[in-house]
């Protein structure tokens, strides 16, 4: 299990023991007196603050794991029609980064750039432009059309979060 994914597990346990505590001080509040179920409502909001804080962060670490797959399996498209060779010329050509980029957000589960997905739809779309003027291409436009869309999603995405 990678550092991701333990993180992941530690916040999923978090959250089912936080929903826990609430359910009992549900239980207790029902039959308390009133100071002491301020207290409890106090306790209870912490918990649901502590709950927001943490489903945002399975939340992000769920939408790092989303784009890197899509760019991997872009990649791997890419590299089944033959028009990459290696994830170095795909990181240095359709990403315009350096030759390790790829393996580098893969090993570290780190975020790929609204840079480097935006540049990598504009090399698809000129590609998808190329097979729309061949013959017999369109199951490959249809799938780098899929392709584009869910880039186009991704950096709407990542835009949004910055509102």
């Amino acid at each position: 299990m990678n550092d991701k994914q333990a993180q992941k597990k530690s916040l999923k346990d978090k959250i089912k023991m936080l929903m826990n505590k609430n359910k009992q001080i549900d239980n207790v509040m029902d039959v308390s007196p009133s100071q002491q179920k301020q207290h409890l409502q106090k306790q209870k909001d912490d918990n649901n603050d502590e709950l927001r804080k943490i489903r945002s962060q399975k939340y992000e670490l769920e939408q790092i794991q989303e784009n890197i797959d899509y760019i991997k399996r872009t990649y791997l498209y890419l590299k089944k029609l033959g028009i990459v060779k290696s994830q170095y010329d795909f990181s240095s050509n359709f990403l315009n980064r350096t030759n390790h980029y790829l393996s580098m957000i893969i090993c570290e589960e780190r975020k790929p750039s609204i840079e480097s997905v935006n540049v990598l739809v504009k090399n698809l779309i000129e590609i998808k432009n190329v097979f729309e003027d061949l013959d017999n291409k369109n199951a490959e436009i249809r799938i780098l059309n899929d392709i584009i869309n869910r880039g186009h999603q991704i950096i709407t995405e990542r835009l949004l979060g910055y509102l």
